[in-house]
Protein backbone atom coordinates (compact mmCIF):
# COMPACT_ATOMS: atom_id res chain seq x y z
CA UNK A 1 0.00 0.00 0.00
CA UNK A 2 0.98 3.68 -0.79
CA UNK A 3 0.59 6.68 0.74
CA UNK A 4 0.93 10.34 0.65
CA UNK A 5 0.62 12.74 2.92
CA UNK A 6 -1.09 16.62 2.39
CA UNK A 7 -1.49 18.93 4.60
CA UNK A 8 0.58 16.89 7.19
CA UNK A 9 -2.52 14.34 7.14
CA UNK A 10 -1.26 10.45 6.19
CA UNK A 11 -3.93 9.62 3.34
CA UNK A 12 -3.55 6.22 1.46
CA UNK A 13 -3.19 5.93 -2.12
CA UNK A 14 -5.47 5.50 -3.87
CA UNK A 15 -7.75 7.32 -1.62
CA UNK A 16 -10.87 5.91 0.10
CA UNK A 17 -14.17 6.19 -1.24
CA UNK A 18 -14.48 8.48 1.64
CA UNK A 19 -12.09 10.62 1.67
CA UNK A 20 -12.17 13.62 -0.36
CA UNK A 21 -8.27 14.60 -0.61
CA UNK A 22 -6.94 14.86 -3.99
CA UNK A 23 -3.32 13.85 -4.74
CA UNK A 24 -1.43 16.51 -6.71
CA UNK A 25 2.46 16.37 -6.31
CA UNK A 26 2.85 15.07 -3.03
CA UNK A 27 4.86 12.33 -2.63
CA UNK A 28 4.10 8.55 -2.64
CA UNK A 29 5.59 6.20 0.41
CA UNK A 30 5.46 3.03 1.48
CA UNK A 31 5.94 3.54 4.68
CA UNK A 32 3.64 5.79 7.78
CA UNK A 33 5.59 8.76 8.19
CA UNK A 34 5.92 10.10 12.06
CA UNK A 35 4.39 13.04 13.55
CA UNK A 36 1.37 13.57 10.74
CA UNK A 37 -2.49 12.64 11.52
CA UNK A 38 -4.33 9.86 10.15
CA UNK A 39 -6.96 10.69 8.04
CA UNK A 40 -10.13 8.87 9.41
CA UNK A 41 -11.35 7.80 6.40
CA UNK A 42 -8.24 6.27 4.51
CA UNK A 43 -6.43 4.81 7.59
CA UNK A 44 -9.44 3.33 9.53
CA UNK A 45 -11.80 0.20 8.38
CA UNK A 46 -15.29 0.77 8.14
CA UNK A 47 -18.47 -1.73 8.64
CA UNK A 48 -19.14 -3.28 5.41
CA UNK A 49 -16.79 -1.55 3.16
CA UNK A 50 -13.91 -3.51 1.11
CA UNK A 51 -10.43 -1.94 0.41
Amino acid sequence: MLYFVKEKTVHTFPVSKRCNAKREQEQLRDTIPHNNEKCPYCMNNWPGEEK
